[in-house]
């Protein structure tokens, strides 16, 4: 399954998010040396993530991110009060949100490996319908048209190959050392055009076998 959107060139540049995906891209780092091991579970990558650096006052104080409240697994709600989705991270700022409470973002995290990339239960085809989609069905908001989604790879033979599975990636460089970022351009089933970061890291040497 591909995801083939109407074809525009502009793709929203937003520098405070890209700082944020930036300080996130470290906190990645620090993972890498401080766990032995991860297990092959996105929510417990997430977690990991979240709860020992993002939500680490002395982490935060350390990256200068101070200025954003990250939180985890909050609904989304629509106009009847139903629940549309759970992000997997929402980032607030903290100078914006006095004035507007829908100044965040959304991150959704995914799982990715090289496993049967063509079939239709594959985590490559579920990174697109259980994650593109869900903000193209507007399960996520995209408050300032620019959202992001981290790839957590797991199992994978060339990072490089398996992301030409997403024909609307488009490589963008933007944080140092980390060779497979992407963005891609989405309209939402409203018309609300948008931009998708995506960021692809690598957990393969930290995989546990159990």
């Amino acid at each position: 399954m591909k995801i083939n959107n109407p074809q525009y060139i502009t793709f929203y540049i937003d520098e405070n998010f890209e700082y944020i995906l930036t300080q996130i891209y470290r906190c990645y780092e620090k993972m890498l040396v401080d766990y032995e091991f991860v297990e092959n579970n996105e929510n417990k990558i997430k977690n990991r993530l979240f709860k020992d650096y993002l939500d680490n006052q002395d982490i935060k104080e350390e990256l200068e991110l101070t200025e954003f409240l990250f939180a985890t697994e909050n609904a989304s709600l629509d106009d009847n009060y139903n629940e549309k989705g759970y992000a997997d991270i929402q980032v607030y700022d903290l100078l914006k949100y006095k004035k507007d409470t829908q100044a965040y973002y959304v991150i959704e995290c995914k799982r990715l490996d090289d496993i049967n990339p063509n079939y239709q239960n594959s985590l490559n085809n579920k990174y697109i319908k259980e994650g593109i989609q869900r903000y193209i069905d507007e399960k996520y908001k995209t408050n300032f048209s620019i959202n992001g989604m981290l790839a957590f790879v797991v199992k994978m033979n060339d990072i490089e190959i398996n992301c030409q599975h997403f024909a609307d990636f488009t490589p963008y460089k933007f944080i140092d050392n980390l060779d497979f970022s992407y963005r891609s351009n989405h309209t939402t089933k409203s018309n609300k055009k948008f931009t998708l970061y995506h960021l692809m890291l690598d957990f393969r040497s930290k995989i546990s076998s159990n």
